[in-house]
């Protein structure tokens, strides 16, 4: 069965399209483009008409080809840019208006969820924490039979960067999970999202991006450190001209490998793992469970 799934982020809004067989997600398509949704979002606390545009023409051309491809079962979701704006209503209703499709804006529980229901398919590893560090916000989550943890946190690489937020007060925004150090100590760090499959991407200088060389990377915090380093002391323009580095992703690229050496250090790891199935996968799977459930 055939299924898709759309991800309208504070930075960029993807789509994934995937067969299920017996339990198992094979891609057959994967695309992202980078919409800024998330654009002003958190000093205006408004999505702004010219991000609701660009994001709009992406949602258009996605439900295209998804009625082109002929499949029926889809969802489409957003987070943290819509969940922070006061003004989302308006952006739901216009998404239905236009496209005659709904967007649902999810709670920072369900990305998690997500999220870590795409890494536990697609990645071998028993009981990570998956970090999902987004555009405007870093959800944290564990299941581990009857342990659960659970935290959503307003911190992502859109958001830092336009608020001109310093390493410290980046760091109290993580300062809630200081307190679950010695509880999480044992469980692999496994990072979802853009920033971290970027960061595999320049370590390995990739020309062309391989999701498949991407996937199950292992960054050692020596390595995000020299990244850092290097793109923080960087003009933009030269930024720009990295191989791995999407030139759209060049001026919010330094936040989020800050973040990412943040959270390592706040919860003392020296390696983190990257993994490119994500939430998009784990809505699919979502999807397939309720259809299989729904067929007994």
């Amino acid at each position: 069965m055939r299924y898709a799934a759309i991800d309208v982020g504070s930075n960029s809004c993807r789509l994934l399209v995937a067969d299920v067989n017996q339990g198992k997600l094979q891609t057959v398509f994967r695309e992202l483009q980078s919409t800024r949704l998330g654009e002003g979002v958190n000093a205006s606390k408004k999505i702004n008409s010219a991000a609701m545009a660009r994001t709009l023409d992406c949602i258009h051309d996605y439900l295209n080809l998804i009625q082109r491809l002929g499949i029926k079962e889809f969802r489409m979701i957003a987070t943290s840019a819509m969940r922070d704006a006061l003004n989302r209503e308006e952006f739901v209703n216009l998404v239905k208006e236009n496209c005659g499709c709904t967007l649902e804006v999810i709670s920072g529980e369900e990305e998690a969820q997500l999220s870590y229901l795409g890494v536990k398919e697609g990645l071998n590893l028993s009981s990570p924490l998956v970090i999902d560090l987004g555009g405007g916000s870093c959800e944290f989550r564990i299941e581990d039979g009857e342990e659960l943890f659970s935290l959503s946190l307003p911190l992502g690489a859109v958001r830092v960067t336009e608020a001109h937020l310093s390493t410290v007060e980046a760091k109290n925004i993580l300062s809630p999970l200081e307190n679950y150090q010695l509880k999480l100590k044992d469980y692999p760090l496994v990072f979802v999202g853009g920033t971290a499959t970027t960061l595999v991407a320049m370590k390995l200088s990739m020309e062309i991006y391989d999701p498949q060389q991407v996937h199950g990377q292992i960054l050692s915090r020596g390595e995000v450190a020299d990244l850092y380093n290097m793109l923080e002391l960087m003009p933009l323009n030269v930024r720009c001209r990295l191989p791995g580095l999407q030139p759209e992703r060049a001026d919010i690229i330094p936040a989020g490998a800050m973040i990412v050496l943040l959270i390592m250090d706040t919860l003392k790891r020296q390696q983190i793992t990257i993994s490119e199935s994500d939430i998009l996968d784990g809505i699919i799977h979502r999807l397939s469970q309720k259809r299989h459930s729904e067929e007994l």
